[in-house]
């Protein structure tokens, strides 16, 4: 098993409150599955949503399902050394059951899902006719389910995959992704009907002491 808590170790103090200010933005909906994806590769999001899904499974105490989602780069299997295995690739074309792919981490009430069979075409996997029934079954078995997913401008598929999710977080690399890039990428979100339920600035930097910025 990877280290990943190294991974997330300079998260945390951001992440404490992730919850509650979740619960907030929801405005009384219910989020259960939240797409986590960014504008461009290279910004953190499997950081990030490895990050969320560590800290609602450990601090908030919830069953969290962490699902790979990136089909341009999956990560997860290498990050949790899990190997050639089924993932979600295989269960959203239907060739596997949910019970196959769901594998429980060392960390209790972390569960982390592989993305499994590679592909260069994303329409072999998303398919709208099985999205939702594959991903209410996700949000039926589990508090909460992350799926850390391909970036918006490197998949023309993105916006569409993210309105099966209930809500949508963007992360953002701070002093490097323009921010024309990331309005035209929340712009693509938006006009699908994403819920753009927040954003991660990933990679601060302090130049003034950190204890300043409260």
């Amino acid at each position: 098993m990877a280290d990943y808590k190294r991974l997330i170790s300079g998260n945390k103090r951001e992440l404490l409150n992730f919850k509650g200010n979740l619960l907030s933005t929801a405005a009384g909906k219910t989020v259960k599955s939240i797409m986590v994806t960014s504008a461009m590769n290279g910004e953190g999001k499997t950081t990030a949503a490895l990050s969320l899904a560590y800290t609602l499974a450990v601090n908030a105490k919830d069953n969290v399902y962490l699902a790979d989602g990136s089909w341009n780069s999956p990560k997860m299997d290498k990050i949790f050394n899990m190997g050639e295995v089924q993932g979600i690739s295989d269960y959203f074309r239907g060739e596997v059951g949910l019970d196959t792919i769901v594998r429980q981490t060392l960390t209790e009430n972390l569960s982390v899902i592989p993305f499994g069979k590679k592909t260069t075409n994303s329409m072999e996997i998303l398919k709208p006719t099985m999205l939702k029934e594959k991903i209410d079954e996700l949000r039926s078995k589990c508090d909460y389910v992350i799926f850390d997913s391909a970036s918006i401008m490197g998949s023309a598929d993105i916006a569409v995959l993210s309105t099966f999710f209930d809500g949508v977080i963007m992360v953002v690399e701070c002093e490097k992704t323009k921010w024309q890039v990331v309005d035209l990428a929340k712009s693509k979100l938006e006009s699908a009907g994403a819920n753009i339920i927040g954003a991660v600035l990933n990679k601060r930097k302090f130049y003034i002491p950190r204890w300043l910025y409260g």
